[in-house]
């Protein structure tokens, strides 16, 4: 038997400074899908054999619990760390009836599509405002080397007919574009948010690929003859390591603003809301009032924890911003921090205080929330909004 603490993302300067949703509703110990970029490996090991997490259901009766005594629930996150329909997904099945059945809200991320079974109590969540489905998708329809990158994955064609079916159905529908991969994400922009836009997606999310070094290589052979970012030097991911001695590279800052900004422009003309993942690229986010998972599309009530987002939110309507503005806004809010957390049991608030001592941590090294947030700026005691890049 696991802790319910296993379900909760430890802390971290990007997760602690950026992430609202940090309860991740694993099902299975591993995944079979074998993508090559898999963030994932870092934390739990090479892909292999997935066994059922049964204590999932454990976590949603515990969530239940909350929502019957009308405190706030944070939506559950399927799953940070495999993917839940992988075959033949019983727990998934599971786990899901019994949130629809206690009414917890979820978020359900995926690269497969669904049996009917399992898109069933999708439809059944949704019509009581549970769910919010992900669907991650990496480029346009006919990319060859998706094959390469995501052999077990749906196939594309599969993926975009999925947000159809979905979005046809009322379900609320975000495409995460995870990760963007330079010379393949952005290889025809404005086709690929055709196609997401045509099949009825809300909202776009991107979040750039990161990699460990020794893998760079192998990116570069396949794409560098459609991205000239292969050229050029890739960037610590770690805020407080040099380039030199990162284990873990991603692209650098110029290329993701030139990118993020062109996303967010072409997603606004096709009416898709747009945030970032982890980047803190926070300008680019529009509508201002959606938080970047898409929490917004539940119809039902929900909470999140506080981040820089709040802070850039501050400076966005004030002019400036100090760490007493977020926390000043985070009462206001009604999110959960401070004496709120008190509402919870201790296995959550023990968690989410600790997510909140890092992130007050954060807010005292300027130069920190800049490497996280690009989007802010500090001068003369307050952040601001950074118009280099605005």
């Amino acid at each position: 038997m696991v802790k319910l603490e296993y379900f909760t993302i430890g802390t971290s300067s990007h997760v602690s400074g950026l992430c609202h949703s940090i309860i991740r509703g694993e099902v299975f110990t591993t995944c079979l899908l074998g993508c090559a970029y898999c963030y994932a490996r870092w934390y739990r090991g090479p892909h292999g054999s997935p066994r059922p997490i049964f204590d999932i259901l454990r976590l949603i009766k515990a969530l239940g619990k909350l929502v019957e005594k009308n405190i706030p629930a944070t939506p559950v996150r399927f799953s940070a760390l495999s993917d839940p329909f992988q075959p033949p997904a019983k727990i998934t099945l599971k786990a899901l009836k019994l949130a629809y059945k206690l009414k917890v809200p979820v978020i359900v991320n995926t690269k497969l599509y669904p049996s009917e079974k399992h898109f069933k109590v999708l439809e059944d969540l949704a019509s009581e405002g549970l769910l919010v489905l992900q669907v991650s998708i990496t480029a346009e329809k006919g990319a060859k080397e998706v094959r390469i990158l995501e052999p077990l994955a749906s196939p594309i064609e599969e993926r975009i007919k999925l947000v159809e079916k979905a979005s046809n159905a009322g379900i609320p529908t975000v495409v995460r574009i995870q990760p963007l991969i330079p010379g393949l994400s952005d290889r025809n922009v404005e086709n690929f948010l055709d196609e997401i836009a045509w099949a009825g997606a809300r909202m776009v999310v991107i979040e750039f690929l990161r990699i460990e070094k020794e893998a760079f290589e192998f990116y570069k052979k396949l794409f560098s003859s459609y991205s000239e970012v292969y050229s050029k030097e890739w960037e610590s991911y770690l805020p407080r390591t040099s380039n030199e001695e990162a284990p873990l590279i991603q692209v650098p800052l110029e290329y993701k603003l030139k990118t993020a900004e062109l996303f967010a422009r072409e997603s606004k003309r096709r009416s898709l809301a747009f945030a970032t993942c982890k980047e803190g690229l926070f300008n680019f986010h529009e509508p201002k009032t959606i938080d970047c998972c898409g929490m917004s599309f539940l119809e039902v009530e929900w909470t999140r924890r506080p981040t820089l987002w709040d802070l850039y939110l501050e400076a966005h309507e004030n002019g400036k911003a100090g760490a007493e503005d977020l926390w000043e806004r985070c009462e206001r809010e009604g999110l959960l921090c401070g004496e709120r957390l008190k509402l919870y049991p201790s296995w959550f608030s023990r968690d989410f205080n600790a997510h909140e001592k890092r992130l007050k941590s954060i807010l005292k090294k300027p130069e920190l929330v800049e490497k996280l947030a690009p989007a802010l700026k500090y001068t003369g005691g307050h952040y601001v909004i950074n118009e280099k890049i605005k």
